[in-house]
């Protein structure tokens, strides 16, 4: 077999040589190992022994093995980088957030709706709402997607002139855990229409911001139609998540030129969205959020008078949310009337009427008699 090592000297002298067989004398050449004192030695540094004619590595290339490994002769493993360690972590959480992200996606409607169930609500069975309102009586409303959902007209007495509270609840429980608000509301001197939501308490169907809405229209139409109401002579009230409905139902009839004679709620919030990111800050609840309910953005088609109270102790609506809601409200009503702020020292959110009380009895009162021309049949009582 020819090597190509042994090609004469003189032919790569020739500037015509071509540039393969260079190339390959070149690799050849480097390749061989050099004869010195100590014996042969190859390009990569290792030593032939004379006596055993075996390459051994380069002293101190193996030295440096040793100290690095701590046994002789052993490379070093290569060690794992501590961005590679960091990106490892970074995905396990990044994970584990967005499986958090998906779960509460699909459980925010059972993390915002906790209604009570009932089957037999009926008012007579209820004597601490009789004896504010003797003549109080069951009510079922029907509603546009076939639903029936369940309420009490609360009077005093029947065929009375009185002027009518809708009533819109909070997102918990159900309209027989509203004692306190219906004692403050017949110091009033007015009739109140309290109506359950969609999966409340003895109503069918599910609750839902859609739901909640036609919940709100059916009662309008209920307290109109059936009950004969003029829309002057009607007050929309809702406390935190019911504040939200009685906005959206009072910008809906100003919109259809039908408007309630005022707006009056209690704790309630410029939208869901801010509420939801108050209490989720690390969730992406802009981009999830099914049901927003967006008051900030609805209130400003109300032309109607406005009354907002809310504590200033309130940590499941924060009095801020409270804030930005009546600021987007317009400066006056149609009527001329100035929308009205009233801050509630030291309340918070389930205790609000129980400290407030007074306050907020002082201020509905003042708002109604503002609102509400006497007829003369009131004028003479």
């Amino acid at each position: 077999m020819a090597v190509i090592g042994f090609v004469p000297p003189e032919f790569f002298a020739q500037k015509t040589v071509p540039s393969a067989y260079r190339a390959r004398d070149d690799w050849f050449r480097d390749s061989l190992p050099l004869q010195t004192p100590a014996g042969l030695v190859t390009s990569s540094g290792s030593r032939q022994n004379p006596a055993t004619g075996l390459f051994m590595a380069d002293s101190s290339d193996y030295s440096e093995a040793t100290q690095q490994t701590g046994q002789p002769g052993v490379s070093p493993k290569p060690q794992r980088g501590s961005w590679e360690w960091s990106r490892a972590v970074l995905r396990k959480i990044l994970t584990v957030y967005i499986v958090v992200v998906i779960v509460l996606a699909f459980l925010q409607r059972s993390l915002l709706y906790h209604p009570s169930r009932a089957k037999d609500l009926r008012v007579a069975r209820y004597q601490d709402v009789t004896k504010l309102f003797p003549d109080a009586s069951d009510v079922r409303i029907h509603c546009e997607d076939g639903v029936e959902i369940g309420g009490w007209l609360l009077q005093r007495e029947q065929k009375e002139s009185r002027p009518l509270v809708i009533h819109f609840h909070g997102n918990a429980g159900d309209r027989t855990r509203r004692i306190s608000w219906y004692q403050i509301l017949r110091q009033l001197d007015v009739n109140v229409l309290a109506v359950d939501y969609h999966g409340y308490a003895d109503s069918g169907g599910t609750a839902t911001e859609d739901t909640l809405e036609i919940d709100a229209q059916a009662a309008w139409k209920y307290a109109t139609q059936e009950l004969g109401y003029s829309p002057d002579r009607i007050i929309i009230t809702g406390t935190s998540l019911g504040g939200a409905v009685a906005v959206y139902l009072t910008a809906r009839q100003c919109e259809a030129n039908e408007a309630p004679a005022g707006l009056a709620t209690l704790c309630t919030f410029s939208s869901m969205v801010d509420t939801a990111g108050y209490h989720y800050p690390w969730l992406p609840v802009g981009a999830i959020l099914v049901d927003r309910f967006p008051s900030e953005d609805r209130i400003s088609s109300v032309t109607c008078p406005v009354l907002m109270l809310h504590g200033d102790q309130d940590t499941v609506v924060p009095q801020r949310l409270g804030e930005k809601l009546f600021r987007a409200a317009p400066g006056r009503s149609k009527s001329g009337q100035e929308k009205r702020w009233m801050n509630l020292p030291d309340a918070g959110h389930n205790d609000v009427i129980a400290i407030g009380g007074r306050e907020i009895l002082n201020e509905i009162a003042a708002f109604r008699a503002k609102v509400i021309s006497p007829l003369k049949n009131e004028k003479d009582r």
